[in-house]
């Protein structure tokens, strides 16, 4: 990690397996995979886990806010969002046997891993639990 304490932060844009619900994807993943990833998350070091789930009501939820610069809907089922102080803790992590005999194949029970995207880059929280975090901005 550089010695400026930067974070980095991996965002996961996933699509649901198809033949699942929405309901279904989103249950699966907080009540099933989730627990299977959270000894690992922690083991390894990660500072924030999150996921979001976008319901069936989106577009409606979406069509509030609608205009000429929020226009583009993206098309995920969900985003999760993985914190960590360097590379490593992934790399270690994803090397653990337990994640590539349990974690990593039961992604295949619920995502279009292959229809899925990742980004990866610096973390930059602005505000937390209702309050602008200085030093950020």
């Amino acid at each position: 990690m550089e010695s400026n304490n930067k974070l980095l932060c991996l965002s996961i844009l996933g699509f649901k397996k198809q033949g699942i619900s929405t309901e279904e994807y989103r249950s699966y993943m907080l009540n099933v995979h989730a627990p299977l990833v959270a000894q690992l998350v922690e083991k390894y070091g990660f500072l924030h886990w999150s996921m979001t789930h976008t319901p069936d009501e989106s577009r409606q939820l979406m069509d509030q806010i609608h205009d000429a610069q929020f226009a583009n809907i993206a098309p995920y089922d969900c985003c999760v969002q993985l914190v960590f102080p360097d590379i490593e803790c992934f790399v270690r992590m994803k090397a653990d046997p337990f994640f590539k005999q349990m974690v990593g194949p039961d992604h295949e029970k619920f995502a279009d891993t292959k229809r899925s995207q990742m980004m990866i880059g610096w973390f930059s929280p602005l505000m937390m639990n209702g309050k602008l975090v200085q030093g950020n901005m």
